[in-house]
């Protein structure tokens, strides 16, 4: 049987307001959101309800009626992390937790409140500590969740306990403690039909030509007669290895032994799940009481225990473990499944150049730091400039291919096109004689021309001359250009925008 706990919220977005601000802890205020032209308030301080203000009202009308009410923007991103936090806080009281909605967490505590001293000294536990935080909150605690919902809401204290027959302890909560929708509802309370116990006294078929299919399946929820499915929150193993030492750890090739130990048990624990380190947190724990703190992340997930302890490694290089190392934590900040590799069947267990690749990335990345390490990615774009972009290696995006072949862009593009100047043979469409870098090179075409018509809804001042048409040539040095012409209709010009090799 459940035994479900209801938490209600009823202020949390205001309560937040004034655990910033506890200046603001009497005064009316209000936090308002925007619908397209429109201001509405999405929550009230407890003084700005008591003065009769309800959510969903207009900001115009409000400041009509108190132009010195105070009015903040709501923050519902802000709101959600809130409720995540206490969600997870009341998993010390059950490992059953939920998240309703709106303001609402539900607690099934079936076979876990004696560890508190009873249903009654764990909704009092619950709602002292919810005050300490700031938060006021009212609970209910019976054998449904529609049940827990409607005495949290519409019971006659703070902490309500449904202990005998649900029947006759909710014989005088009114209609809304169903959940009915506020049609069915109003229109109950103009039949006169304000309480559960006066709906239930009816008979089913009657009742259901008065509330509906809706409404009955809220009544039968309600007492237990029909599930009502709760996703509890699944939570994550704790994947955390220790290891304390009676004798402190003098040097760091100690502490490199121990390391291996505790990267082996987390592999151990990783391998069955098919998931791999992204991302490890090393802490190092001195005798006084100094921490020293090691990340290495990784390109893809990995349980490879030497390349793990690798990237380790160049940390301790210059490690100064003072009068001694007494503990060390590993834990594993962020993992994913580790996707099967197909073996060819004449290189063995050689490595694949991908996975060369991504061995050098993590180097890298955690040498110098990965902001340092990027990599070029196709954009869509026919421009040369913006046909890629630029991301950390260690962070790859999901790949695409190239709209455009690698072999007709230059591998070196310049940030900026340079001019060149040109010989005698100004009237040809393609100069066989151009001054570059100083020096008089004659030019033999290779492939060419490659016209690029400019984006025409953009205004680029590097595009504004119109249409590009690219060779590639080869100068008499042997470099490798990458040329285009340009004209305005007066006048012609030649710019090298990159290199080949």
């Amino acid at each position: 049987m459940q035994r479900i706990i209801c938490i209600w919220l009823p202020f949390l977005e205001s309560e937040q307001v004034i655990r910033r601000n506890p200046d603001l802890s009497n005064k009316p205020f209000a936090l308002i959101m925007h619908d397209a032209n429109r201001m509405f308030v999405s929550a009230l301080s407890r003084s700005a309800g008591n003065m009769g203000f309800a959510p969903g009202m207009s900001l115009t009308d409000v400041r009509a009626a108190s132009p010195d009410m105070l009015y903040y923007d709501a923050d519902p991103m802000q709101d959600g992390k809130c409720l995540r936090g206490l969600l997870r806080w009341a998993s010390r009281f059950t490992p059953k937790v939920a998240r309703g909605d709106g303001q609402n967490l539900y607690l099934d505590i079936a076979g876990a409140s004696h560890l508190f001293g009873g249903e009654r000294a764990l909704l009092e536990k619950i709602q002292s500590q919810l005050q300490a935080f700031g938060f006021t909150a009212r609970l209910g605690l019976a054998d449904s969740k529609a049940a827990a919902w409607g005495f949290a809401h519409y019971g006659k204290t703070q902490s309500n306990i449904v202990a005998d027959t649900l029947r006759e302890a909710a014989k005088n909560l009114p209609v809304e403690a169903l959940q009915l929708s506020h049609a069915s509802a109003a229109f109950c309370r103009r039949l006169g039909l304000k309480t559960i116990d006066a709906l239930r006294v009816l008979p089913r078929a009657t009742l259901a030509n008065r509330i509906g299919l809706e409404g009955m399946k809220r009544i039968d929820q309600f007492f237990g007669e029909e599930a009502e499915v709760t996703r509890f929150a699944r939570h994550k193993e704790r994947l955390v290895e220790e290891q304390q030492f009676p004798d402190p750890l003098a040097t760091s090739a100690g502490v490199e032994m121990a390391l291996e130990d505790l990267l082996e048990r987390l592999c151990q624990r990783l391998a069955p799940m098919q998931r791999g380190f992204r991302k490890a947190h090393l802490r190092l724990e001195r005798v006084d009481h100094d921490t020293i703190d090691f990340t290495i992340q990784l390109v893809r997930p990995s349980i490879n225990l030497p390349m793990l302890k690798r990237l380790f490694s160049h940390h301790f290089e210059q490690l100064d473990v003072g009068f001694g190392i007494e503990r060390m934590i590993l834990k594993a900040e962020q993992t994913a499944p580790i996707l099967a590799r197909q073996m060819g069947l004449d290189n063995g267990d050689e490595q694949s150049n991908g996975e060369r690749l991504d061995g050098l990335i993590n180097r890298l990345s955690n040498m110098f730091g990965h902001q340092y390490v990027q990599r070029f990615t196709p954009a869509d774009s026919h421009i040369p400039e913006r046909a890629f972009s630029r991301e950390f290696a260690l962070y790859p995006s999901q790949p695409q291919g190239w709209t455009i072949s690698l072999s007709k862009r230059p591998l070196r593009l310049l940030k900026k096109p340079v001019s060149v100047l040109l010989g005698d043979d100004i009237g040809t469409d393609m100069p066989e004689t151009v001054f570059w870098q100083n020096e008089e090179c004659h030019l033999t075409p290779l492939t060419g021309p490659e016209r690029i018509e400019p984006d025409w809804w953009r205004d680029d001042s590097d595009w504004r001359n119109g249409t590009r048409d690219y060779w590639w040539v080869k100068t008499d040095f042997g470099a490798l250009l990458w040329l285009y012409r340009v004209s305005d209709g007066r006048k012609t010009q030649w710019f090298v925008h990159g290199l080949g090799s």
